[in-house]
């Protein structure tokens, strides 16, 4: 308790941990009838623990499983580790006698594996146990999990070039706040801690795809269950092997370094209005919103260029004010002027179906800024990426961009 609890007097912090074990019957204590417990029944007076310095350990059928299964003993063990001594100090499993269970990767026997698959949420819960119905909760081990449904409300996924995870946080409807499974994901991200994350594509299961940790948190508009606007958490995960960080890719590490407990604010960088027609402002022109989300853009731009370590969130994670001031410069159309698609189609909220691309791409160094943008229907963007005359599209759509982005200032 002194060393790892970093209590003053161990011998009596240890007294309320040892007697809840016995009132949940995982220790066993001899001589329990001759204890005297303090006025509130809560633990044993130190006095009658030095008169009767009692004997104590698991419950024997308790120890003859462990002792006879050993996988099982080192399962409970790096739970335990994960959930209450992380990062895992040097000495511990030599103090606790865990060496031998635990030798080179202490985190292997946590259950259930990666790639473990499940029909539905309740198959996972009928196995692991934990919160049953909660997008954001713990299994039976107290490790924190997250759950991405393609078929649910939330639009979590990839970020483009990239294996990073984009996961919107707790709350169906009304500005998200950080309270329930955000409050958990709020106090993974300041400590660094890991997290299970399961998918089910749409059509299939449920799989615990990755351990992944909380590298960034950002606040921006979205859509709620009740198809008004708010605003919401956006957790940026990066995928990592184990929960043992000594495993973890550098990029991932640097990126904890940088923005570890930090909140980007997003939403006063644009409005619901500069992409949804039916929440715009009448009293703005769509060239003097275009200028306002250009220039915000171009200062994030500027500021991510400025940092002195830039992390892959940095470089993937788009801003939404640059695309903001793309889908207000389409006025809801292709921008290629060759589009022999469906320019003015609409979503089933009534919204245009672009999709705002970087001509230049952010993986290769393209700048996130509108002037290297353009809003595609979904037929001009697959051919500007799969088509067989892409890179001659590619060429064209850039002085598209540029030209568009020229008439949009003047």
């Amino acid at each position: 308790m002194e060393k790892y609890a970093q209590v003053e007097d161990g011998v009596d912090a240890a007294r309320y941990p040892f007697w809840a074990l016995v009132r949940d019957d995982l220790w066993t204590v001899k001589h329990e009838e001759e204890l005297t417990l303090t006025s509130l029944g809560r633990r044993p007076t130190v006095e009658s623990l030095n008169r009767v310095n009692p004997g104590g350990g698991l419950c024997e059928e308790d120890y003859e499983l462990l002792r006879s299964h050993p996988d099982e003993a080192a399962e409970a063990a790096a739970g335990l580790i994960l959930r209450y001594f992380y990062p895992l100090p040097e000495s511990l499993l030599e103090d606790f006698g865990l060496h031998d269970l635990l030798a080179g990767r202490w985190a292997d026997p946590l259950r259930p594996l990666l790639g473990e698959t499940f029909k539905d949420r309740d198959a996972i819960w009928r196995s692991y146990g934990g919160q049953k119905m909660a997008g954001i909760g713990c299994l039976n081990d107290g490790i924190l999990s997250v759950f991405s449904d393609d078929k649910g409300p939330y639009a979590d996924g990839r970020i483009p070039d990239t294996n990073w995870i984009a996961y919107v946080g707790d709350g169906l409807s009304g500005d998200q706040t950080i309270t329930d499974g955000n409050a958990l994901m709020a106090m993974h991200q300041a400590e660094g801690r890991p997290l299970r994350y399961w998918h089910k594509p749409y059509g299939g299961q449920f799989s615990f795809e990755t351990w992944a940790v909380i590298t960034q948190r950002r606040r921006r508009w979205g859509i709620g269950e009740d198809k008004k606007w708010r605003r919401e958490f956006l957790w940026v995960l990066a995928p990592v092997p184990s929960p043992d960080p000594d495993t973890w890719p550098s990029d991932v590490l640097d990126a904890l370094e940088v923005d570890r407990d930090v909140l980007h604010d997003d939403t006063s960088d644009y409005r619901p209005g500069d992409v949804d027609p039916a929440e715009r402002d009448t009293f703005e022109s769509d060239k003097d919103a275009y200028r306002r989300l250009a220039a915000r853009a171009e200062a994030n731009a500027k500021r991510r260029g400025e940092r002195k370590k830039p992390t892959q969130a940095d470089r993937y994670v788009r801003d939404p004010s640059a695309r903001a001031a793309v889908i207000r410069r389409s006025k809801g159309s292709c921008e290629n002027p060759d589009c022999d698609g469906h320019p003015k189609e609409r979503t089933t909220a009534g919204l245009p179906i672009l999709q705002v691309d970087h001509v230049h791409d952010l993986g290769k160094g393209g700048p996130d800024i509108p002037r290297n943008m353009i809003a595609l229907c979904p037929n001009c963007h697959a051919l500007k990426t799969y088509g067989e005359n892409r890179e001659r599209l590619r060429r064209a759509l850039k002085a598209v961009a540029e030209r568009l982005h020229a008439q949009a200032l003047c």
